[in-house]
């Protein structure tokens, strides 16, 4: 499975590409592809692959080309020690940037296999691997800008093709040649992939494992220069620990605004219920209109308010049975009777003719509207 190395930003992200590829090998590409996919939905758009392997299963490298291919991620490859076989066709894709270091190495050369069986699944089995090298061969000329027939004379001729970075530069099968502060020696002479991919690997894995300067250290943690290893080991626990209480300290506050978004939610939520209660109760609207207008209120409650309140209410039959009527207590009852029991102003909006007639008999002219 291939190492991976989170970058700095969300945006971009680095995977180390080391040894063989195939089924439960070191870069198995069922497992790769599900990573890969698994961070472009986290929205990561920018891959880096560092990359020292001398090939592998053809099936597995073409399916990640393929998915390469036909997936809206900026890729870049960088060639750490070697680049060989099927791994070196897997970064002929020109929309890809390839870049490589100085002393890095690539290799083609023709499809290899094994097969047993009789006639008829061996003669089946070198179709398969023709066909297999004829896509190959497209792969690497559409990144040369060669022909198919001169890429297949150039390097699918049967022999091992291996070349610097420098030549994979001239051939258009390398972007740029970086400079790294890794001092890895220069190969002086090739047997095969596998012996080529050793050498490399065992000097990258020696550089890594290199001990960094401590006085980088102590200036990231803005400490002295001259601070001791066990210094800058506290100095590094206590940026972890400060870390940790900003992490907690950050969930903490996002806590509280959830909190606060689920409170103002049921507050909006009870104001709209209560908006459209109302309504309902003073027969604005009536109870099948209320998913209606509860969505509008969702939406726009200002307007929907406004438009409610504009609609005359339904009066209650009882109210409208009541007005005009006397009751059989106050039939006898005079202007001065009403006015003593405080029922005057009530008399006046539920029976206006009544209070216009007691009214002139009080004071001897009609009422004026």
């Amino acid at each position: 499975m291939a190492k991976q190395n989170k970058a700095k930003t969300t945006e971009s992200f680095e995977m180390y590409l080391y040894g063989i590829i195939g089924r439960e090998m070191d870069i198995d590409t069922n497992k790769l592809i599900a990573d890969i996919e698994a961070k472009r939905k986290e929205g990561v758009r920018s891959f880096t692959f560092y990359v020292n392997s001398d090939g592998g299963e053809v099936a597995q490298g073409s399916a990640l080309f393929n998915y390469l291919d036909r997936t809206d991620v900026d890729i870049t490859w960088v060639v750490d020690g070697i680049a060989a076989s099927m791994m070196a066709v897997l970064i002929t894709n020109p929309k890809h940037r390839v870049k490589a270091a100085r002393h890095a190495k690539f290799m083609y050369h023709r499809v290899s296999g094994y097969v047993y069986g009789n006639s008829d699944e061996t003669r089946a089995a070198a179709d398969m691997m023709d066909s297999f090298e004829k896509t190959l061969i497209e792969m690497t000329a559409a990144r040369t800008g060669l022909t198919v027939e001169e890429t297949r004379n150039r390097w699918f001729d049967g022999l091992d093709h291996w070349m610097s970075a420098e030549e994979a530069v001239k051939a258009g099968l390398c972007d740029e040649i970086v400079n790294t502060s890794m001092k890895i020696k220069e190969l002086e002479s090739i047997t095969d992939a596998r012996s080529a991919f050793n050498f490399y690997n065992n000097q990258i894995i020696n550089l890594k494992q290199q001990k960094m300067d401590e006085k980088a250290f102590a200036a990231a943690l803005n400490i002295s220069e001259t601070s001791t290893e066990a210094e800058i080991l506290a100095g590094v626990r206590t940026a972890v620990n400060e870390r940790t209480q900003l992490s907690q300290q950050l969930q903490a506050e996002k806590d509280k605004v959830v909190s606060l978004e689920n409170r103002v939610k049921e507050f909006e939520k009870s104001k709209v219920k209560a908006l459209v209660d109302s309504a309902i109760a003073d027969k604005r609207i009536s109870e099948e209109d209320r998913e209606a207008y509860t969505k509008l209120a969702e939406q726009d409650y200002e307007n929907t308010e406004k438009v409610l309140n504009r609609m005359k209410p339904v009066e209650r039959v009882k109210n409208q049975l009541e007005k005009g009527s006397v009751a059989k207590d106050e039939a006898d009852w005079d202007w001065d009777k009403y006015h003593r029991s405080g029922k005057l102003e009530n008399l006046k909006q539920n029976n206006p003719a009544r209070y216009a007639e007691l009214y002139e008999a009080k004071f001897g002219h009609k009422l004026e509207n």
